[in-house]
C-alpha cells in the first residue's frame, strides 16, 4: 500500500468515529454551514461575473466619440430620405 492510500484509510477511520460521535443536531447545523457556505461562494462568483460584464460595458461606452463626425459631401441621395 501507498502512503497515500494509508492517509486516506486513516482518514475515513476518523471521520467514522467523528459521525458516531456528533449528535443528529451536531451533523444537521455541520450540512447547514456547508449548505450556507456554498451558497455564498456561488454567490461571490456572480457578482464578479456581473462586474466584469459592467466593467466590459463601460469601457464600450468610453470608446465611443463624444459628437458624431459631421459628413458634408455624400456621393449619392441618402436612403429613406428622398421619396
Amino acid at each position: 500500500m501507498s502512503t497515500r492510500n494509508i492517509a486516506k484509510a486513516l482518514g475515513r477511520l476518523g471521520g467514522l468515529a467523528r459521525a458516531k460521535r456528533l449528535s443528529a443536531e451536531q451533523k444537521k447545523n455541520i450540512a447547514s454551514l456547508g449548505g450556507h457556505a456554498r451558497s455564498r461562494s456561488l454567490q461571490a462568483a456572480r457578482r464578479i461575473v456581473e462586474n466584469f460584464r459592467y466593467a466590459k460595458a463601460l469601457r464600450g461606452l468610453a470608446k465611443t466619440p463624444d459628437k458624431p463626425e459631421r459628413v458634408k459631401n455624400t456621393e449619392s441621395p441618402l436612403p429613406g430620405i428622398y421619396a
